[in-house]
């Protein structure tokens, strides 16, 4: 897991794109933030994990190149993750985006205010545009 620390906003909100073949699972999520079951940050991250499953859910499922090329121009993400998502819709993958808001719960509220990408072998997580 990278995160970037670095200068944010006066905005509460972080819009992310999700790649992958399936839905992400708790043991996926773990297992790409370097996080074990029993750790004492294990019922933070699993609420982390709830939240985003659920943002992901409830996010806008992109299925052709034509809508990743409608977000050119916009601030949410940067041409080298509209290139991994048009390459993601070529080869059949889930391109999901989707946003988080700090004035949700503390879990909801920690992924919001952190720059972060989280990427495994089995998903791809970009939520670099974070305006706070």
């Amino acid at each position: 897991m990278k995160i970037k620390m670095d200068f944010v906003s006066n905005s509460s909100s972080t819009s992310f794109v999700y790649i992958s073949k399936e839905m992400i699972s708790k043991e996926d999520f773990f297992g790409a933030a370097g996080v074990s079951a029993d750790s004492p940050v294990a019922s933070l991250f699993e609420s982390m994990f709830y939240q985003l499953k659920s943002s992901i859910e409830q996010g806008e499922t992109l299925q052709s190149i034509e809508e990743v090329d409608a977000l050119e121009g916009k601030r949410e993400f940067t041409s080298e993750v509209l290139d991994r998502m048009r390459e993601a819709v070529k080869q059949g993958k889930t391109v999901t985006t989707g946003h988080l808001s700090s004035e949700e719960c503390l879990a909801e509220t920690v992924l919001c205010t952190e720059i972060f990408e989280i990427e495994s072998e089995r998903f791809y997580i970009n939520a670099y545009d974070n305006y706070w």
